[in-house]
C-alpha cells in the first residue's frame, strides 16, 4: 500500500534497527510520549511471531506499528492493563505506534492500522494510552477504537482502548 510516496508493508527483520531508533527518538527522555524502551531483541521476537507494520519513505522507516501476543508481553504495565481489561481469548496487544514527527498529519497511522487489521482479521486488538496524550487519544478514537477501561500504573492514569478487526 502506498500513500504520498510512503509504502506501508509488513515489518521484516531488516527494519528492527530503524524501528528501535524511531522509538528512542520519541521516548519520554527525548520529549516524546512513548513509554519505556524497546530492545532490538524484543522487536525481533514480536515481528517474527506476530504481524507488525512499517511505513517506509525512500527505503527508510518513518513509522511502525507493533503487535504482540498477550502471552509473550510480560511487562508489569501489561499485566496491570490485562487485569483491568483482559479482552477476548484470542485478543492481541496493539502498539506502540509511532510516526516520525516530520511525517505526521498525513494519515500514515490510520493506513498502518488498517494494514494490521488486514493481517489479523476477526481478532480484538487491545492498547493503552496515557490519559494525558490528547493527540493519541484523538487519533485512536478517529480510527474507531472504543475506551474499555482505565488503570493507574506507577501513579499515571492510562486508558484502555479496543477494536475488532
Amino acid at each position: 500500500m502506498c500513500l504520498n510516496n510512503v509504502v506501508i508493508d509488513r515489518a521484516s527483520p531488516n527494519d528492527v534497527t530503524e524501528i528501535v531508533k524511531l522509538v528512542q527518538a520519541n521516548d519520554a527522555e527525548h520529549g516524546g510520549m512513548l513509554l519505556g524502551h524497546l530492545e532490538p531483541e524484543a522487536v525481533m521476537m514480536t515481528i517474527s511471531k506476530m504481524p507488525s507494520v512499517v511505513a517506509r519513505k525512500d527505503g527508510q522507516v518513518v513509522g511502525f506499528l507493533l503487535s504482540w501476543s498477550k502471552t509473550t508481553a510480560n511487562l508489569p504495565i501489561i499485566t496491570v492493563m490485562l487485569q483491568a481489561y483482559p479482552g477476548t481469548k484470542d485478543a492481541y496487544l496493539y502498539g506502540p505506534i509511532c510516526v516520525d514527527e516530520t511525517m505526521r498529519g498525513q494519515g500514515i497511522a490510520a493506513v498502518m492500522f488498517a494494514k494490521l487489521k488486514d493481517f489479523l482479521p476477526d481478532r480484538e486488538g487491545i492498547l493503552f494510552i496515557n490519559a494525558n496524550n490528547k493527540a493519541s487519544l484523538q487519533a485512536h478514537q478517529k480510527m474507531g477504537m472504543c475506551k474499555m477501561a482505565e488503570f493507574i500504573y506507577e501513579g499515571t492514569e492510562f486508558l484502555i482502548f479496543a477494536y475488532n478487526s
